[in-house]
């Protein structure tokens, strides 16, 4: 399993935290105004503007785009070109995949740094007394009070895989008004990782959801040494927990929330698919407060599932096992790498 697998474990420990910490460096930027409303598709030239910006002793340059703030020190072309398309792609994705969302209120300030030193003296400036836990991620990046804060990974791959992760993270800390549960943010984090790039435009991507081979071999591997999480363990746990005592857990738990939020969107015959559209306008809106909570206290993910998809976790169990047993079934990894799901009939 490649790297950036065994980053976002780290990630969930504190990257949806919501402490206001200001920004103070050389050429600090304007208050973010309103981005823009969401398009279709956008278009390969998105740079509003690009101008000087040093970090310290680093130069580089701010990029703007219709909804986003890019701040970066890189120097690597492919980076300068690639990153503001691949960013408002994401973004177009994370508003449409399900259900049409809101926009973020303001431009989401993203930071891409060239080096790990760079990135490190970032994240103690932004983050302040929470940088210890965040400088524990050696290869990656996090998303953290609306903003995501990354760096070059050598891989264009890995380092967009990373943005496009955090990066819902970064979209739900601005724009929802109530979180969603964690397993299922984490897997719709996860959902949204995979991406290939256009034939026809090189430097646009193209989200397929499914072609994530790293989360689907974690799976399959669980499965055959039947170390799969019950919907029950899933919800009632956290990686944080799991990522202390056994981090091939805590890399199954990721795979199996990703798989759930697939289960939640076809499993049954898309029975679930309006119940998990409905959780996320909800949870954008604020109307999900009335389901949420009782008695003036926040219900457990397993309390708050139940009431948002109308079954527990234990009588949904049997349902979501039998989806993992089909998409992992012999040949269905060649459906994974194609992009496409194992229960398409044209995979069969």
């Amino acid at each position: 399993m490649r790297a950036p697998s065994l980053i976002l474990l780290l990630l969930t420990l504190s990257g949806c935290a919501s402490e206001s910490n200001p920004f103070i460096a050389s050429n600090s930027p304007d208050q973010r105004t309103q981005s823009t409303p969401l398009q279709s598709r956008p278009t390969l030239s998105v740079v509003l503007s690009t101008e000087p910006w040093t970090f310290g002793t680093s130069t580089g340059s701010i990029i703007r785009t219709p909804s986003y703030r890019l701040f970066t020190t890189t120097t690597r072309p492919i980076l300068l070109s690639r990153v503001p398309v691949f960013l408002e792609s994401s973004l177009t994705h994370y508003r449409s995949a399900f259900v049409q969302l809101p926009p973020p209120p303001i431009k989401l300030d993203t930071y891409l740094m060239q080096t790990r030193p760079e990135w490190a003296n970032l994240t103690r400036l932004l983050m302040q007394r929470r940088a210890p836990v965040y400088l524990q991620i050696e290869r990656g990046g996090f998303a953290a009070e609306g903003r995501g804060i990354y760096r070059d990974l050598g891989s264009l791959n890995d380092t967009l895989n990373i943005a496009a992760h955090e990066g819902w993270h970064q979209y739900t800390q601005l724009a929802f008004r109530h979180r969603l549960p964690i397993a299922l943010e984490e897997g719709i984090a996860s959902y949204m990782e995979g991406f290939r790039w256009d034939p026809n435009q090189p430097e646009k991507p193209i989200f397929l959801p499914w072609a994530n081979p790293e989360r689907f071999d974690q799976l399959r591997l669980a499965a055959d040494s039947q170390a799969l999480l019950s919907l029950p363990e899933l919800l009632s746990t956290t990686p944080q927990q799991l990522i202390a005592v056994d981090q091939n857990k805590a890399l199954t738990w990721y795979a199996q929330v990703w798989t759930l939020i697939h289960f939640l969107n076809e499993g049954d015959q898309g029975a679930h698919a309006d119940d998990l559209r409905r959780l996320l306008l909800d949870s954008a809106t604020g109307t999900r407060n009335s389901i949420s909570r009782s008695a003036g206290q926040s219900l457990s993910q397993a309390a708050l599932f139940t009431k948002a998809f109308h079954a527990s976790p234990s009588a949904l169990d049997a349902s979501y096992q039998n989806f993992i047993r089909q998409i992992t079934r012999p040949g269905m990894r060649s459906a994974i790498i194609a992009g496409r799901s194992p229960l398409d009939s044209s995979t069969h």
